[in-house]
């Protein structure tokens, strides 16, 4: 267990599970579910779902999601480079395209005992583990989707049943903290111009030493726990009933930047003038919250009837008003040399902007119709189909921000649906049908709505880095899909 532990060095809860849950039988009713005792779907949403399993359980599955969002219009940028915005720069294309995300789930449960179970979730994306990347505030950006659903997960659970009826679980993740430095000299050296020179860079002389570039990832812990109710335990006439409450903690990837740069500024072959060295060093400190994870209370409740319908209902508060956005900010900048002192903190931040988050309240819904099982002949046994449907809604946190910054969102909605097949594992012996263990396929798709409307920000008298050109505001809307398909097994 200890080992397990120190090997999850994992930013959980930080991958396309955000938005389309784990598991496929949760994943075909939108993430309802969490208080629905289901194996290895139950690892992250509730681990004090999983004590009482029989026997240990592994699933694999295949996840594809992609976004499409409104385009935006034309923008204005210095794409020219040439330090000033006018009619000459080309318009900006800022998009939004962001990456589609294939990858695969894995999840393994294991029964420790009649009164406690061991569970290990995981996704891996198929482009990229993990993936550094900050924004520009300027530019319109979708900023809880352009680089959440770049990410891996992976969380480890432990669930205990110490009476009849009620369970509890914990679960840690370890969030890397990362901190990376550069120290340089850039040389830039100015010869005496003669006859025979023809551009700048005969005159001029470039040189950059990197001496030493640093990239350090430290793991920090991230706790869960759950509690699970069976109310037909205590109250035979509540039975069918399940309720659960969970709790996630802050998590995030803070991103420490130092770099120190010299830069030796020097002439030579001036005629009467002595040659002369002037160094500048140049301190800069960067303080990024690359992918920030809030806080997370669930609310579940499900209930079955005649182990034929069960209704599921969650409802989820997120923390969203602590978040750090994914926005470089300078901390500290220390500017000296030989002949100037610039003192410290003198460079002011380029990327000013005030963002004003709110916690949300976000419901699921989901139901699971269980059709009569056909009998068979072949060694799949028993077959079962059941159905799946599900509904949520996830309200913006996005309330107010200046004119200096162009952060998109907008309510989303969010419907699925799924299928399930069950049958008996064909690979195993007819002769020891003490042993008979089932097999599932589920399969889901999911459609996310957001809802239209547009950001319009004050027209300048000037162009503006980030602003339209033409003046019309930014359009908000777009949607997510999602398909999938899980495999899994008792042995």
């Amino acid at each position: 267990m200890i080992l397990a532990l120190t090997l999850l060095a994992t930013p959980a809860w930080a991958s396309p599970m955000e938005f389309y849950g784990f598991g496929g039988r949760k994943m075909g009713r939108a993430g309802a579910g969490m208080a629905l005792s289901e194996g290895t779907d139950s690892i992250l949403s509730d681990p004090a779902a999983m004590p009482g399993i029989d026997h240990p359980e592994l699933s694999v599955g295949f996840l594809m999601a992609d976004a499409q969002f409104t385009q935006f219009p034309d923008l204005w940028w210095d794409t020219n480079r040439d330090g000033r915005i006018d009619e000459t720069d080309p318009p900006l294309d800022a998009g939004p395209d962001y990456d589609a995300v294939h990858g695969v789930m894995i999840g393994a449960t294991r029964p420790l005992g009649h009164r406690a179970a061991i569970g290990l979730g995981l996704f891996i994306p198929k482009e990229r583990l993990l993936r550094l990347q900050t924004f520009e505030p300027s530019i319109p950006t979708y900023f809880l989707y352009a680089n959440r659903t770049q990410r891996y997960e992976l969380g480890v659970a432990l669930g205990v049943r110490p009476i009849a009826g009620i369970s509890a679980g914990v679960g840690v993740q370890m969030i890397p903290r990362a901190k990376y430095s550069l120290d340089a000299t850039l040389d830039l050296t100015l010869d005496g111009a003669t006859s025979s020179d023809t551009s700048a860079s005969d005159v001029i002389g470039l040189g950059l030493d990197v001496h030493e570039m640093t990239l350090d990832l430290v793991p920090g812990f991230s706790p869960s726990v759950s509690l699970q109710w069976e109310a037909g335990e205590a109250l035979p006439l509540l039975e069918g009933l399940e309720l659960a409450a969970a709790w996630r903690g802050a998590a995030g990837l803070p991103v420490d930047v130092d770099i120190d740069l010299q830069i030796n500024a020097s002439t030579q072959d001036m005629g009467s003038v002595d040659s002369i060295t002037l160094p500048l060093l140049f301190a800069v400190q960067l303080g990024v919250f690359d992918h920030y994870v809030p806080s997370e209370l669930n609310f579940g409740a499900a209930y079955t009837i005649e182990k034929t319908l069960t209704i599921s209902v969650d409802l989820r508060r997120t923390a969203w008003d602590q978040m750090a956005v994914s926005i470089a900010k300078v901390t500290h900048t220390n500017i000296s040399g030989a002949t100037v002192d610039f003192g410290a903190d003198s460079v002011a931040d380029g990327n000013p902007y005030t963002l004003d988050l709110a916690a949300t309240w976000a419901p699921r819904i989901g139901a699971d119709l269980r059709l009569p099982a056909v009998h068979t002949t072949t060694p799949l046994g028993d077959i079962r189909v059941i159905t799946r449907g599900g509904f949520g809604f996830e309200p913006t946190p996005l309330v107010s921000q200046t004119a200096e910054s162009a952060l998109l969102d907008s309510d989303r909605l969010i419907f699925a649906v799924g299928l399930g097949v069950q049958h008996q594992d064909p690979f195993r012996k007819k002769s020891r049908p003490d042993r008979a263990r089932p097999m599932r396929l589920d399969g889901f798709f999911q459609y996310h709505l957001l809802a239209s409307g547009e950001y319009a920000r004050p027209i300048p008298t000037a162009p503006t880095a980030g602003y339209s050109i033409d003046g019309s505001p930014i359009p908000i809307g777009g949607h997510l899909l999602a398909a999938g398909a899980q495999w899994s097994f008792e042995y």
